[in-house]
C-alpha cells in the first residue's frame, strides 16, 4: 500500500495523524500520541539511524515512511517539526484541502496548564531562556525549560510544572501563531535563514508571533522593526540608552537601571560582552513581568555560569585562550562574538560552514579592525574568502582540524582562537554541539 520502512507495520485507524519529521521534535510526538492512545504514521525522506532505533523504543510497530501523498493527505491532521519547511508540495497541497497541520509548540500551548513565557530573536535566545530558567529555579519550584533549548514543548508537559519558560525558532513560530503567554521577547533581528524565508520582512514577521496573545510584551528599543501589541498587554523596554519610563531597563554609566534605579554594574555580570548585557535585561524585564522578586533576581544571575558553545572559554594555555563560538551560526552573532573580545588585533578567526545564503559583508568592519588572521573552511569557504580578502591575513582549510592547526602555527602569547563559524554546521557535522565539541577536542589534545 505505502513504501513504510517497518515491514510489519499496519494503519490501525482510518482515522490517523502524520508525524512529518523524526527528529527530536517528531519522536516527543510520537511519545504523546502513544500516551494518548492516538493513531499515527511517522513521515521521513531521511531518518537517521538514531531516529528509527529511537522511534523503535517508543513503538517498534508504528508505520515510518517517506513523503507519500496520498497518506499525507489521507491524514485527519499533520503534525510539521521545525525543520520541515512548510513549502513542500504535500503540506500545500494539504492545507489546500483543509486538512489541519499544526506543530508542536502549537499544541503545547493548548495542552499547558501552567503560565508560559516565550523567547525568541535571531540569537541570544538560548542564553536568555537558560538565565531565566536559572533566576527563577532560585526562586521558585516547579519551572520547566525547553522548546528549542533542551526538551522538546510535549516532553515538559506535567502536572506539577508551576511556569514553563521556552525558547522559540522562527520555525516553531510559523505555526506557534496564538500562544496564550505570560511574557514574551523578541531578543533582536539580523539576517537568517533566507534558503528558508523569501524575505527579510517575511522571517521577521514569524518571530513577532510571540506577540499576538501575551499579557506583557518585553521589548527591544534598538529593534529597527516594531510590532503590533495586543492592546489589552502591558509592555517593558530594555536598551543600551537610559530607560525612557520607571518601568523600563536601560543603561547609564556602566550601570543596568530600571527606570531610575540602579541595579547593577556591567562588570558584575556573569557573562560579557555588549550583546550579553542586553540579554541581561531581557532576562530581568522577563522576571519582573512573571513576577520574581528584583533583589533575589540580581544575586541569582550572578551565578549563571553561560551555556556550552556560546562564547565558551575552553582553555587558556600556552598564553593562548581558545573560545568555542559553534553556535554562531549567522553573520550578527559572529559580529557579536568579535567585538566581545575586542582589544587589539589578537584574534585567530576560525570560521566556515553552510551560509545559510548570509551576506558576509558586515564581517569587514570588525575583521578589519579586531582580527589578526582568519582561517575559513567547509562548503562556503570560497564565499567568504571573497567578502574578506584583503581585510586581514586570511588562510583557508579543508577541514575544522586543518584550520586549527594553521591557528596554533599563528598564535603567539596574548593571542584569542575564536571557533565562530557564522555558518551552519552539517557541511561537516551534525549540528552546531558537534562542531563545538570537535573543536574543544582539538584544543585539549594541543594542550596535553
Amino acid at each position: 500500500m505505502f513504501l513504510l520502512y517497518r515491514k510489519d507495520s499496519v494503519i490501525l485507524s482510518k482515522d490517523y495523524k502524520i508525524i512529518f519529521g523524526a527528529g527530536a521534535t517528531g519522536l516527543s510526538c510520537a511519545r504523546y500520541f502513544e500516551s494518548e492512545g492516538v493513531s499515527y504514521v511517522v513521515v521521513d525522506d531521511n531518518p537517521s539511524p538514531l531516529a528509527r532505533k529511537a522511534l523503535d523504543t517508543i513503538n517498534p510497530h508504528i508505520p515510518f515512511c517517506k513523503t507519500n501523498a496520498k497518506m499525507i493527505l489521507g491524514a485527519s491532521e499533520i503534525v510539521v517539526s521545525p525543520g520541515v519547511a512548510l513549502s513542500k508540495p504535500c503540506l500545500v497541497e494539504a492545507k489546500k484541502q483543509g486538512i489541519p497541520i499544526t506543530g508542536d509548540v502549537a499544541m503545547f500551548g493548548r495542552l499547558a496548564d501552567a503560565p508560559m513565557v516565550a523567547i525568541t530573536g535571531s540569537n541570544g535566545k538560548s542564553t536568555v531562556t537558560a538565565m531565566l530558567g536559572h533566576v527563577a529555579a532560585c526562586e521558585r519550584k516547579g519551572v520547566s525549560v525547553g522548546g528549542n533549548i533542551g526538551k522538546p514543548c510535549l516532553d515538559l508537559l506535567s502536572k506539577s510544572a508551576k511556569l514553563y519558560i521556552l525558547e522559540l525558532s522562527s520555525f516553531q513560530l510559523e505555526l506557534a501563531t496564538n500562544l496564550p503567554l505570560l511574557a514574551s521577547v523578541v531578543l533582536n533581528l539580523s539576517p537568517d535563514h533566507l534558503d528558508r524565508y523569501n524575505s527579510l520582512d517575511h522571517y521577521y514577521g514569524v518571530k513577532g508571533n510571540v506577540y499576538q496573545n501575551c499579557k506583557t510584551a518585553i521589548l527591544n528599543r534598538q529593534l529597527q522593526r516594531k510590532y503590533a501589541i495586543p492592546k489589552d498587554s502591558s509592555s517593558i523596554s530594555f536598551g543600551l540608552d537610559k530607560p525612557p519610563a520607571a518601568s523600563d531597563f536601560g543603561l547609564a554609566d556602566r550601570v543596568i537601571c530600571r527606570g531610575r534605579t540602579p541595579l547593577i554594574l556591567k562588570e558584575d555580570l556573569p557573562i560579557g560582552g555588549e550583546h550579553n548585557v542586553l540579554n541581561c535585561m531581557a532576562t530581568l524585564a522577563l522576571g519582573e513581568a512573571i513576577g520574581l522578586e528584583m533583589t533575589a533576581m540580581l544575586e541569582n544571575i550572578k551565578t549563571f555560569e553561560g551555556l556550552p558553545h556560546r562564547c565558551e572559554l575552553v582553555k587558556k594555555t600556552n598564553g593562548i585562550t581558545f573560545y568555542n563560538d559553534s553556535k554562531a551560526t549567522n553573520v550578527s552573532s559572529c559580529v557579536a562574538a568579535i567585538e566581545s573580545f575586542a582589544q587589539k588585533q589578537n584574534i585567530i578567526l576560525l570560521l566556515g560552514g553552510v551560509s545559510k545564503s548570509n551576506d558576509f559583508s558586515d564581517l569587514k568592519l570588525p575583521v578589519n579592525t579586531f582580527v589578526k588572521k582568519a582561517i575559513v573552511f567547509g562548503e562556503s569557504a570560497e564565499e567568504i574568502s571573497t567578502t574578506l580578502d584583503g581585510l586581514c591575513d586570511l588562510t583557508r582549510a579543508k577541514t575544522l582540524a586543518g584550520a586549527f592547526t594553521q591557528a596554533i602555527h599563528s598564535a603567539k602569547s596574548n593571542d584569542i582562537v575564536l571557533l565562530s563559524p557564522a555558518c551552519a554546521s552539517f557541511d561537516m557535522f551534525e549540528d552546531y554541539r558537534a562542531r563545538g565539541n570537535a573543536f574543544k577536542a582539538l584544543v585539549h589534545r594541543y594542550s596535553l
